[in-house]
């Protein structure tokens, strides 16, 4: 996968740069027949079907010919096109563009009667740390809430297999974005000991090359003459392709019994300042004298590294030798997590910033919020009388 760098200066050449060059290790590679023998002949869902990660799980998932496909997404002019693509590139394919909102129970119901999918792929989420910091409802609302309403109806609707995208920031989450995605995991944790869908999680790296990604930030700001700009130099994170993103989330359902969290051996984690160095050298400049990096400090919510597990997670056999499967010991009461939806509701509704918190903590106890959000925190905290916790709520 190669993405061109146009220079703004006159006659400067600047090297094509493949993102697998800047992984640092082999692109995993994984089992295409499993994947084939589960998707071929179903109806699949994929929500947020027109984003970076939905649209390479739709051209992912035609190549293994599904009986339909169904692309759900609220952004019209991504899946205007995507539905293009999916016409040119797999003429064979019947593909359903479904505009809709998936927090909007109608729309939900709507695809889900009339498609009656068999596999469901939810990636429809709010992704960017900054900016969830300063968007906290909206987090809550979509990454939460909506994903909620979305597992609920996969389950009334008789859908065999839910895969939820996470992420290795809701380890230990030091962000409000990290903290839904939690939240998330431990939604569809409960459900999978109430009803007949196998629920998994997959927990993602940073994607290289996704929008709004550093990568393309970093070709802009190269192509632009400089600088790059790098938060810290001890920054380091987990980077995968997006090809291996969406195969890994293809493959979860193939392995996963339900209730597990899947993670791509993604080797070790990379500076970003190597990462910045690399991309510069490799588009055939010299970083530091050609391209200057400079540091910008940390931003609300990001962590200086991030984990693919919690230590109390069990690591269990997968049939993939580079898929990690992680359950936790811990049961998750149903009751609380419906109890914390409702007060989640309540609170988006009223702008009650504290109240979010104090919910997100009791069922995180390892949620770190920025000062900030301690500090909103402290009169609903005052005004909530305590609650008994109930035995293994959680992740510790």
């Amino acid at each position: 996968m190669e993405d061109s760098i146009q220079s703004t200066e006159p006659g400067k050449h600047i090297r094509d740069v493949a993102v697998e060059e800047l992984l640092g290790r082999e692109p995993v590679h994984l089992d295409q027949d499993g994947i084939r023998a589960r998707i071929q002949g179903k109806v699949v869902l994929v929500t947020g079907a027109a984003g970076s990660i939905g649209s390479e799980l739709c051209r992912q998932i035609a190549r293994f010919s599904p009986l339909a496909l169904v692309g759900f997404d609220c952004a019209e002019t991504p899946l205007f096109y995507l539905d293009r693509e999916m016409a040119r590139s797999f003429p064979g394919l019947v593909f359903h563009p479904e505009l809709g909102d998936i927090a909007r129970p109608d729309n939900l119901e709507r695809v889900m009667r009339q498609h009656r999918p068999s596999i469901l792929y939810h990636a429809a989420a709010f992704k960017h740390v900054p900016m969830l910091e300063k968007h906290v409802f909206a987090a809550v609302e979509n990454n939460i809430l909506a994903m909620w309403q979305v597992a609920l109806a996969a389950a009334r609707h008789g859908v065999e297999d839910f895969v939820l995208i996470s992420t290795d920031k809701a380890v230990r989450p030091a962000s409000v974005m990290g903290a839904t995605k939690r939240m998330a995991e431990l939604a569809i944790r409960a459900l999978q000991k109430e009803r007949g869908t196998n629920f998994v999680a997959v927990r993602f790296g940073n994607v290289l090359a996704s929008s709004g990604s550093v990568v393309p930030l970093f070709k802009e700001q190269i192509a632009a003459g400089g600088p790059v700009t790098v938060t810290h130099p001890e920054m380091r994170r987990y980077f995968m392709t997006v090809s291996e993103a969406a195969q890994l989330v293809l493959q979860a359902f193939s392995i996963g019994k339900g209730g597990e969290i899947l993670v791509l051996d993604m080797g070790e984690p990379v500076k970003i300042v190597d990462l910045a160095r690399n991309l510069i050298l490799l588009s055939g400049l010299q970083p530091g004298r050609e391209i200057e990096i400079q540091f910008t400090g940390v931003r609300p919510g990001e962590k200086l590294f991030e984990e693919l597990n919690l230590r109390d997670e069990h690591l269990l056999p997968t049939s993939h030798a580079k898929i990690r499967s992680y359950l936790s010991p811990y049961d998750v009461d149903a009751s609380r997590i419906e109890a914390c939806m409702k007060g989640l509701q309540q609170a988006v509704s009223r702008q009650d910033v504290g109240r979010i918190v104090l919910l997100l903590k009791e069922l995180i106890p390892d949620y770190n919020p920025g000062p900030s959000f301690l500090k909103a925190a402290e009169p609903a905290r005052r005004t909530t009388p305590p609650r008994r916790r109930a035995h293994g709520q959680g992740a510790r």
